[in-house]
């Protein structure tokens, strides 16, 4: 078990090393004024819909049923949706994925949202999405989604925002910066916003502040980074992807890895959840519905390795050390379709 205080002092960790990866290829982030303070008793639901990352083994808690029984209250009523999941949703492997009739997602347009730091704290998350969605580790997602296409998984404008923090951010302020973003760029299932905080911020799930990212409160430390959807009563349905800062005892890919370890391990979090957020946008479609030890998994969950320690897979020409995903096809975590 590492010592409480391990992951303190990243004022100063986050520009300890320069990213190898270029900055060219990342946007121009505009500008956003925070909206108005919203609470999720302000949304549909009165809560987000939400699938968690775990940080490494050894490091933080474990959910164990917490997010099974989220799995168990969601709506799967959305077999007629146009985007609908590709194949029969039948699993013969204990790994493999079921289909539960919910919507996924052939192509969207991923902002990025940088919270209280640049887009260099995060090693340029564009440029890693740009070469994500350019390479084999995109396309093994094809099978959950029913289509072959290329550069349908594209990078839009993305945004920078000022918010004050003064203690843990809760669900409250989440769905401020969602309902933020989604009001400027649009909302509904062709965007998704990742937003990214700056070292130092600790974001909770919850509004008891007990289920979250707290790299420096192992007691409360639960996820590395989470995905979901929430709906708004005027813009409607916008889909996130939550990404605290990853360069952090539990969340970091083991060193050394091929650019940066902020780079890397920022594009490990956002890469898994981009890939479930693909196959499982509302929680409701692909995941392991079969086997009791991986019950609730989506394809990237059962591939995340227990302690971050991966190869190094070459995207659109670009290394990187992130996690494979799962493929019914292959039965196994893989970096590239099986027929590739």
């Amino acid at each position: 078990m590492f010592g409480r205080t391990a992951a303190l002092g990243l004022a100063g960790l986050w520009n300890a090393k320069v990213n190898a990866q270029s900055a060219t290829g990342e946007p121009t982030p505009l500008k956003l004024t925070v909206r108005p303070h919203m609470t999720v008793a302000d949304v549909k639901g009165g809560a987000l819909r939400a699938s968690v990352q775990p940080p490494q083994n050894g490091v933080g808690q474990r959910f164990n049923a917490a997010k099974d029984i989220a799995k168990l209250t969601k709506n799967t009523k959305n077999a007629a949706h146009p985007n609908s999941g590709h194949g029969s949703g039948l699993a013969f492997y204990p790994g493999d994925l079921t289909y539960q009739g919910g919507p996924v997602l052939q192509t969207v347009v991923s902002h990025n949202i940088y919270v209280n730091c640049a887009a260099s704290c995060f090693g340029y998350p564009a440029v890693f999405l740009n070469n994500w969605g350019n390479s084999g580790l995109m396309h093994v997602n094809d099978e959950f989604v029913g289509t072959h296409a290329s550069h349908r998984y594209t990078v839009g404008p993305g945004g920078s925002i000022n918010y004050p923090v003064s203690g843990p951010l809760g669900p409250d302020d989440l769905v401020t910066l969602i309902y933020t973003a989604g009001a400027v760029f649009g909302s509904g299932y062709g965007d998704i916003y990742h937003i990214f905080f700056a070292p130092g911020i600790d974001v909770c799930q919850d509004s008891g502040l007990t289920i979250c990212y707290s790299p420096d409160n192992f007691d409360t430390f639960y996820f590395c980074a989470f995905h979901g959807s929430v709906d708004f009563t005027d813009i409607g349905h916008v889909l996130f992807s939550i990404e605290p800062y990853a360069n952090v005892v539990g969340c970091q890919v083991s060193q050394p890895s091929p650019n940066s370890a902020e780079t890397d391990s920022q594009a490990n979090t956002l890469s898994h959840e981009l890939e479930e957020a693909i196959t499982d946008p509302d929680l409701d479609a692909w995941w392991n519905a079969y086997d009791l030890a991986l019950y609730g998994n989506e394809n990237a969950d059962t591939c995340a390795q227990a302690y971050f320690d991966y190869a190094t897979t070459v995207l659109n020409g670009h290394a990187y050390e992130v996690q494979p995903i799962y493929s019914n096809q292959a039965h196994a975590c893989v970096y590239k379709p099986v027929d590739d």
